[in-house]
């Protein structure tokens, strides 16, 4: 090879190695400036280190993914690896680090030189800096995913033993780090079959299916939890839910703000996401189309314009089905749209169109250029909002916990707006004054549900709490009231002490953000009524702080009778 070629082929490499270095800067400034576990990682974290492995399996419903991710940060606890927050982080740094590897592993797989679409697509995103090094599975089963779109191909290539075992192995743990994963293993492995079908290759076919079957046999396991689904799916489904809202929520994902800043200006990196998809659609079709002039000497030969066009239906192909069958599984479930919900159709879709663009077309006039341009585009509009969620703490409850155990004595009383932000109050709250949560549950170490359900169908579930708030007053002790929700009387709320209408009369139904809001107005209501004083506490974080838990803190005093 001359050394005019090596240096043509090193100028992307370079390029690509440039945008790596500056993702991974970035999850290091991340694992460092993240600080406390916010709710969600706690829950995890809790769930993972619970005294065995059949308590883990019986509190699983109360999660949102299968146990692979909770045995790895079980086994890392084992072996002191997962003791304090900054070793989760830097496990998360560990896995931040693998994907930006894997990147690298699949493109080359593929049969491409560089991940640089990869990287310009993802790299800088506030979105990915956020979810990939959390205390969560989505990190690990973004790893997964790629390597698995990697080891599919290898296979069509060539169906060699080492390769089809490889292959089981990664597809089969891919499956188990969340439950919709099975939906994007599906969508490769039907693009694999259309390929082997177009090959002829039946050998091919039935690996292909041969995985299908392990993996979707090896979820049955899960099917007493999931079976329960249609019992706690009311409680998180979103009331307002509609066609447009996985628009909004992709939207949302895309606008690259930091998790800190969520109403700051939206890019355009959303219409520059669906420019380049469309661009590697019909790149990918045109492709195809070549197949079709083939001659038969090159149909069965390894011919680079034969393996271009395999790539091409294979990516399009995974691309196009696994989009539409998470569509359908968001349009089924109907979640509220969490940023974090399309991590892994973004970047499904970001391998394929590099696998399109970039493994299809390595040469470096005028594609590799104009990869590069991209490249270095994308990482000037992401660098300020990347910048920014690289030095985000995750929560402030933890300052919040430690001022409270401080300034809040025995007989105080600390109320928190959110069940779930009690979850991470337990893990950081040392104080000795009584504290409760709305609704008032018994067990804070993961998302019961279950609990909140139960009181859901109490109307005056709120009563002793609200007792134990007019007596701390009335004793001349502080009450502490710590969350998000703003503290106001609500015009639609009835008398002195409004009670949730049922769920029958709830035009939300059984949604739990309607208790929440109905739950708090009682307290607001006592508060305002009868409290004789109240102060907002100045408690400063180290840096700005992710908008999911971001709390402040209300101390009232004093007691005045009324009416009841």
């Amino acid at each position: 090879m001359s050394l005019k070629r090596i240096s043509k082929a090193g100028t992307e490499t370079a390029a690509a190695l440039i945008g790596t270095a500056f993702s991974a800067t970035l999850l290091v400034l991340t694992a460092i400036n993240s600080g406390p576990l916010w709710r969600d990682e706690t829950a995890t974290l809790n769930l993972a280190h619970m005294p065995s492995v059949r308590d883990v399996w019986h509190n699983l419903p109360f999660d949102s993914c299968p146990l692979l991710w909770l045995l790895l940060v079980r086994a890392c606890g084992m072996l002191g690896l997962t003791n304090g927050d900054l070793a989760i982080r830097f496990l998360g740094l560990a896995i931040g680090l693998f994907f930006l590897t894997s990147l690298w592993l699949c493109q080359r797989w593929i049969g491409g030189r560089t991940p640089t679409l990869n990287i310009a697509l993802l790299g800088g995103l506030p979105l990915f800096i956020f979810v990939v090094g959390a205390n969560r599975p989505y990190g690990l089963a973004s790893c997964l995913l790629v390597l698995s779109f990697g080891k599919i191909w290898r296979v069509l290539e060539s169906s060699t033993t080492s390769r089809i075992l490889s292959a089981y192995v990664i597809c089969l743990l891919f499956a188990h780090c969340l439950y919709y994963d099975i939906i994007f293993l599906g969508a490769m492995l039907a693009a694999g079959t259309l390929v082997a079908i177009r090959r002829q290759q039946w050998k091919i076919l039935w690996t292909m299916a041969g995985i299908g079957l392990l993996a979707s046999a090896s979820l049955l396991i899960y099917l007493p939890i999931i079976g329960g689904v249609p019992l706690y799916l009311p409680f998180w489904r979103s009331p307002v839910f509609n066609a447009a809202t996985p628009w909004s929520g992709l939207r949302d994902a895309l606008a690259a703000r930091s998790s800190a800043n969520p109403d700051g200006a939206i890019g355009p990196q959303i219409w520059i996401w669906i420019a380049l998809l469309l661009v590697g659609t019909i790149v990918a079709v045109m492709t195809l189309r070549t197949r079709v002039r083939l001659t038969k000497s090159e149909i069965a030969s390894e011919s680079p314009n034969r393996k271009r066009s395999d790539l091409a239906l294979f990516c399009v192909a995974s691309m196009v089905l696994g989009i539409i069958g998470y569509l359908g599984f968001l349009l089924k479930v109907q979640f509220f749209m969490q940023p974090w919900h399309c991590v892994e159709v973004l970047i499904f879709c970001a391998i394929c169109v590099d696998g399109i663009l970039g493994a299809s077309w390595p040469a470096l006039r005028p594609w590799g250029l104009m990869r590069i341009g991209f490249l270095f585009v994308m990482m000037i509009l992401n660098a300020g909002p990347a910048w920014a969620e690289a030095h985000a703490r995750r929560s402030n409850l933890d300052v919040v916990a430690a001022f409270l155990g401080h300034n809040a004595s025995v007989g105080d009383l600390i109320v928190l707006q959110d069940t779930w932000e009690g979850i991470t109050f337990n893990r950081y709250y040392r104080g000795q004054a009584q504290w409760l949560t709305v609704p008032p549950i018994d067990s804070h170490e993961v998302h019961r549900i279950d609990l909140v359900i139960g009181k859901m169908s109490q109307p005056e579930t709120m009563i002793p709490a609200l007792r134990t708030i007019a007596n701390t007053l009335a004793s001349g002790q502080h009450v502490w009231l710590v969350g998000s929700i703003p503290i106001e009387r609500s015009k639609d709320a009835p008398g002195p002490t409004p009670l949730p209408p049922p769920a029958s009369e709830m035009p939300t139904g059984w949604w739990g953000g309607s208790y929440l809001y109905w739950w708090n107005q009682q307290v607001t209501t006592l508060l305002l009524d009868h409290a004789q004083q109240g102060k907002i506490e100045t408690i400063a974080a180290l840096g700005p702080v992710n908008h999911f838990e971001d709390v402040s803190v209300v101390q009232f005093t004093g007691y005045k009778p009324g009416t009841e």
